[in-house]
């Protein structure tokens, strides 16, 4: 039996419809060889009747958010004054905290950009470690010859500084290749 996709009033229930749709054609009663038209779809209304369902959901789901909000007011206004200083000595506690860990970060990043001649507001990390470590490699980065680079610093083998004579370009290759 092929399927069929029945929407609303279209949907064929009647159980006279149904044998007639599964008898071959050709045979059967008068009602199978008067077809009807099939009825179109009127597009246009069911998107005014989605437009207008979604209206309705919008406008409950506005009246909730308000009686949500007039809840949360009658609670706060029911809480006792102990409960009111609590929780804004929390909210005071968890700033406070916010702006030590701040302080402390900024402490780090002042430091290693004093340890290792780099500006502090280029360093980033959450922990020391991960500052000092940002601050050395842009250290390394900023000052190649400080931080142990070979004197060739170019993987293609050439100085950065010509050599004076063949023998000095060398013996920088040799000194490299240890």
């Amino acid at each position: 039996m092929p399927w069929n996709r029945a929407e609303g009033t279209e949907a064929m229930t009647d159980a006279a419809t149904i044998d007639n749709a599964q008898q071959p054609q050709g045979e059967g009663s008068e009602d199978a060889q008067s077809t009807e038209p099939q009825k179109s779809v009127d597009w246009k209304a069911k998107y005014e009747n989605a437009i207008k369902h979604s209206r309705e959901w919008e406008s409950r789901a506005k009246a909730n958010k308000d009686a949500a909000d007039e809840l949360d007011r009658l609670k706060e206004s029911q809480l006792s004054e102990t409960e009111k200083l609590t929780r804004r000595a929390e909210r005071a506690e968890r700033e406070l905290s916010a702006l030590k860990t701040a302080n402390q970060v900024n402490a780090w990043k002042n430091a290693a950009a004093e340890q290792y001649e780099v500006p502090a507001s280029l360093l980033f990390g959450a922990t020391e470690d991960e500052i000092n470590a940002n601050a050395k490699a842009l250290s390394e980065w900023k000052n190649p010859e400080r931080s142990g680079a070979s004197a060739l610093g170019d993987p293609s083998g050439l100085p950065q500084k010509p050599p004076k004579s063949a023998d000095d370009w060398i013996r920088s290759i040799a000194r490299h290749n240890k």
